[in-house]
């Protein structure tokens, strides 16, 4: 069986993964992340991992291939150009895993590769070749565009940055990418929360959220205010998916991160304000799903992405 390394580079934790062409994951595990020095370490410290592993696994005839590697910060031509929580800028990541292992090595940004990861193999059914919008509401909001089976990357390597979209808010909010009133200022769990504070407080009945499913416990009873703060989230992410449809035009749209968990609290008025909202012409032809693979999905679609820097290597013989 053919296997490749998938690795997904966080600000904590790298985490590692064997998988085989088929998307089964043989192997996890993972190692901190040492940020020390501008992350001066971190490229060494992947290669001493994937070189001891590949090690192992020759013995058994299952060396893997290919390294996928999906990095927090925009992606062009081998090169991470940024990753602040890893101190790095213009790292030529791929070169120095490359150098160190032997192996072809492809690199994306994380949650382009969660996305392909999520399309490649979190449906009931494969997407691995159509198209798909990805999104993912935690902290900030990312995000990733997948069209006929390929991550949208753009020019600059900054393709898919869903969470900045520019929205037109009821209030003024600053974004932290140093904008004012970016999607994810409303969409985020960050967002969310403070849209149910702010209801709450302007009602006089301060509750000093920090959680989003606080907020959701309370519209699961039915709390008014908690039902309007939910909805004003909920009809500023639709908006923004619908924009992002009308242009690709995708076969699925997947919601993750920690806002998803809320699940039909937040998924059916989604699919209902999204079916409002986008081009008549796709309405009721597209699948709208929570993401289902959870930590997995980086890797896995770092793995995507390696297999098919292998099939095109192959191609050039």
């Amino acid at each position: 069986m053919a296997c490749v390394f998938g690795v997904d580079v966080g600000g904590t934790t790298i985490k590692f993964s064997v998988i085989g062409e088929a998307g089964t994951i043989c192997e996890r595990w993972a190692i901190p992340t040492n940020a020390a020095d501008a992350g001066a370490s971190i490229p060494a410290d992947i290669a001493a991992q994937l070189v001891v592993k590949n090690a192992e696994l020759a013995q058994t005839g299952e060396a893997a291939l290919a390294i996928g590697v999906g990095v927090p910060g925009p992606v062009r031509d081998g090169m991470v150009e940024r990753a602040v929580n890893l101190g790095w800028s213009q790292m030529p990541l791929a070169e120095l895993l490359h150098e160190a292992t032997g192996l072809p090595v492809t690199l994306l940004n994380d949650a382009n590769a969660a996305a392909l990861g999520e399309t490649w193999m979190g449906g009931d059914e494969t997407c691995s070749n159509g198209t798909a919008v990805f999104v993912t509401l935690g902290t900030g909001v990312g995000g990733g565009v997948i069209v006929d089976g390929c991550v949208l990357n753009g020019r600059h390597g900054c393709a898919g940055e869903v969470g900045h979209m520019p929205v037109k808010g009821h209030d003024t909010r600053q974004c932290g990418c140093g904008k004012t009133n970016c999607l994810e200022c409303y969409c985020s769990a960050t967002g969310f929360v403070k849209t149910a504070n702010d209801l709450y407080d302007a009602a006089g009945d301060p509750r000093g959220f920090t959680e989003g499913k606080e907020v959701f416990e309370l519209v699961a009873a039915g709390e008014p205010l908690a039902v309007k703060a939910r909805d004003i989230t909920v009809g500023y992410l639709a908006d923004g998916l619908a924009s992002i449809m009308c242009v690709v035009d995708p076969q699925e749209v997947i919601v993750g991160g920690g806002l998803s968990h809320a699940g039909d609290l937040l998924m059916e008025p989604l699919a209902e304000r999204l079916a409002e909202r986008v081009f008549p012409a796709v309405r009721g032809r597209y699948a709208l799903r929570r993401a289902t693979l959870g930590n997995d999905a980086g890797a896995l679609g770092a793995a995507y992405q390696a297999f098919q820097l292998l099939e095109s290597l192959a191609g050039e013989e």
